[in-house]
């Protein structure tokens, strides 16, 4: 069976992050030209050694990914967000959001039209799509729900509510092999709204 969308997009980021691990911050800053200072400042970190743990729990959650091959990809490991610096002020939300492989119509509408979470928007095209379910990578926030962008990208998927419980499964699993002190994605990896 081949991978799903959901373990390619992981794996894409994980291979992302491997990468700076490896480069010195000037490599790093020429090679993620979308996201320079952002990967300078990663590539940095690793070089001082402080993102040590980051790769074994990295390896962990796609694991756990590809045993339950969802259609979107969860959210990355909070502790490794933090240790990066996703959740930091230091860099804007395209810098962030290039890196994390958003479409830009996505990050637009995150940034610009001040979409800070799913809203009666998203809900009123799920009801006119003929669909029950969708889920999204917990923290990304599509400017549609049929972006086909965010879709393609393993992000955004409509499902059946039936998949739900996989989804419930890998999170409480990702929870409780890969702890951590984030208080917003204590298993919640995904965000998923049903009609």
């Amino acid at each position: 069976m081949s991978p799903s969308k959901g373990t390619l997009s992981l794996s894409g980021l994980i291979d992302k992050i491997r990468a700076l691990s490896a480069a010195s911050p000037e490599e790093a800053k020429a090679q993620f030209f979308e996201s320079p200072n952002f990967a300078r400042y990663i590539a940095q970190l690793f070089q001082e050694d402080r993102l040590f743990d980051v790769l074994p729990r990295l390896e962990i959650q796609l694991q756990i990914v590809r045993q339950f091959s969802p259609p979107v990809r969860p959210a990355l490991d909070p502790y490794t967000s933090t240790q990066i610096g996703i959740f930091s002020k230091r860099f804007d939300d395209y810098e962030i959001g290039r890196f994390l492989g958003y479409p830009g119509c996505c990050m637009r509408s995150f940034a610009e039209n001040i979409r800070y979470g799913i809203d009666e928007d998203h809900i009123k095209e799920l009801k006119g799509s003929g669909m029950k379910a969708f889920v999204t990578t917990a923290g990304f926030i599509p400017c549609s729900l049929f972006c086909r962008e965010a879709q393609s990208k393993g992000l955004l998927s409509f499902i059946d509510p039936s998949e739900i419980g996989n989804l419930r499964a890998l999170e409480k699993e990702t929870a409780m092999r890969l702890p951590h002190f984030h208080p917003e994605y204590r298993e919640h990896y995904f965000e998923v709204r049903l009609l």
